[in-house]
């Protein structure tokens, strides 16, 4: 294949990517929890929730509380301050920032979509790349575009694009800093200058990840780790002298994680003392690894391979003992192999998804929407697989006579590699779009003349953040906090409307208090169960 043809061809699958992601961000209808807080933290001003006993906003005041105003455009100091509060880093927050000042006062999923988009466009793009540079054989265009391709379609990072919070930008750190990885991994005994551009082009990668997601580091420390120790080996074997530029390689690297602890000095505190540092610390050294086990595999199964985790694997397995047949029939030459390189990048990604297994507490467990924390392992792992059944079903194909040989064995990269993320499409395994929500939105826009009434514990007054786009249509949202004691639920609108949409987690006794003051009303009805929430019609 043409090194033309190779760039057309790779940024078709670009494009197709990009495609998925619009195709489905035009069907997202809601947010995640975390999503509200994404973008609340992201603009620079604190929200004001809704704390008091009684009190009234519109839907457009609670949907401001999301917008970027003139006052807080590019103020990226307040967005950092607000990120001291919280368990994150702030660079995607800072991002998101950016993107929002451009559009003051105003708040659009796109915003999330697009930018995330922008971060798995060039993740997909170094995937291809990574493969390219890695295989040296033929068929290495091929392989680089079925892994790419595998990326670009697969449910999960498609998943991962709608869900703004900092994980695609984690994934592109990760691939980015395994393609730098791997060109050091290639040849360590470059020459000088390229050896400075490798080195600072990985500290320059980790210092960014470290300020995106610290669980970014998992896979630059196991891969520089296994490395090491490879260089170790290969020192002890063939004498060769690399054991000073690993060592300088993975000094570099650790000053880079010290100016990132500089940058942002909260960032120790929230490793090591905040809840989800704490948390993540007494889950590697104390979990249970069948509980969880138990809770995550299932997810995996289902986002990752549609229900064909064994099969795939099985495949997998049998590919990749042919390829270490080939590696020992063959005359060692003192020089890594590329099938060895392979090797030590898969081991690194295979410890650090049992890294982020571990430190996953089971309080985190958020049934599918828990597939978040291993879309940067997994965004490397599964074109990985990918590569290794193409790589072993071409070698199979050279070396196996037959007339149907290529055909039979195409079907089976077909069925390994392809079919999985098609069935996932079919079995709407694309996350974070809460379709079931276009209904209730339709509801809200069709009722916002009437007043919506929020009556919730303040114990539980997180939940509702959980549903703020669905209060956002109505023109009067009543916000009223219950008690042990009798709730005072004094309010003209609540005397006067004619009709009432109420969601609660309280006790139904408050609804006929309110039937009982409003003469227009004379009875109450549920309308629907939500995951937080009843929904109640007075009327």
């Amino acid at each position: 294949m043409s090194k033309k043809k190779f760039i057309g061809i790779a940024a078709a699958v670009l494009f197709i990517h990009l495609l998925l992601i619009v195709f489905y961000g035009t069907q997202k209808e809601a947010f995640h929890e975390d999503e509200y807080y994404t973008y609340s933290t992201s603009t620079g001003h604190n929200v004001a929730n809704p704390y008091g006993a009684i009190q009234e906003k519109s839907g457009m005041d609670l949907q401001s509380d999301f917008y970027v105003t003139n006052e807080h455009r590019f103020d990226f100091g307040s967005v950092v301050d607000i990120q001291r509060l919280d368990v994150h880093p702030p660079l995607y927050y800072l991002t998101l920032h950016f993107m929002m000042s451009l559009f003051p006062y105003s708040f659009y999923k796109w915003f999330g979509i697009l930018l995330n988009a922008c971060y798995s466009l060039v993740s997909c793009g170094g995937i291809i790349y990574l493969i390219y540079q890695m295989d040296k054989s033929r068929h290495r265009c091929f392989l680089a575009l079925l892994s790419g391709f595998l990326y670009g379609i697969h449910p999960a990072f498609i998943s991962n694009a709608m869900f703004t919070r900092m994980y695609c930008m984690s994934v592109m750190w990760t691939v980015l800093y395994v393609n730098v990885f791997a060109l050091l991994m290639q040849n360590i005994r470059n020459s000088r200058k390229r050896f400075a551009a490798i080195t600072l082009c990985g500290a320059a990668i980790c210092y960014f990840a470290f300020l995106t997601h610290y669980f970014c580091l998992y896979i630059p420390f196991f891969l520089t780790l296994g490395f090491c120790l490879y260089v170790l080996i290969r020192r002890l074997l063939y004498k060769e002298k690399c054991i000073l530029r690993m060592l300088i390689y993975g000094v570099s690297l650790s000053a880079a994680i010290g100016l990132g602890i500089l940058t942002f000095p909260d960032s120790l505190s929230q490793i090591f003392s905040g809840d989800q540092g704490e948390g993540a610390f007494s889950s590697l050294f104390g979990s249970d690894m069948f509980t969880l086990l138990k809770l995550f595999l299932p997810v995996l199964n289902k986002n990752f391979f549609a229900g064909m985790l064994y099969p795939v694997l099985g495949v997998f397995t049998a590919a990749s003992l042919a390829g270490f047949l080939l590696i020992i029939r063959r005359k060692y030459r003192g020089r890594p192999m590329p099938q060895t390189n392979f090797a030590i990048l898969g081991i690194g990604l295979t410890a650090g998804i049992i890294t982020v297994w571990l430190t996953s507490k089971t309080s985190l467990f958020l049934g599918d929407a828990s597939s978040r924390y291993f879309y940067p392992v997994a965004a490397l792992l599964l074109p990985l697989i990918a590569y290794t059944i193409g790589k072993a079903i071409l070698q199979a194909e050279a070396r196996l006579p037959g007339r149907h040989t290529g055909a039979v064995l195409s079907l089976i990269l077909g069925a390994a590699v392809l079919i999985p993320p098609a069935v996932g499409h079919l079995q709407g395994n694309i996350l974070f779009l809460y379709r079931e929500k276009a209904e209730t939105l339709q509801y809200a826009r069709d009722n916002a003349q009437y007043p919506l009434v929020m009556i919730y514990d303040f114990n539980t007054r997180y939940k509702t953040w959980y549903i703020a786009n669905e209060t956002w249509p109505y023109e009067r949202v009543i916000f009223i906090q219950y008690n042990e004691e009798e709730t005072v639920i004094e309010n003209n609108a609540l005397k006067t409307a004619e009709k009432l949409i109420v969601y609660m987690d309280g006790p139904e006794e408050i609804l006929d208090r309110l039937v009982a003051q409003n003469e227009h009303i004379s009875s109450w009805s549920l309308l629907r169960h939500d995951l937080h929430y009843y929904v109640y019609v007075l009327e």
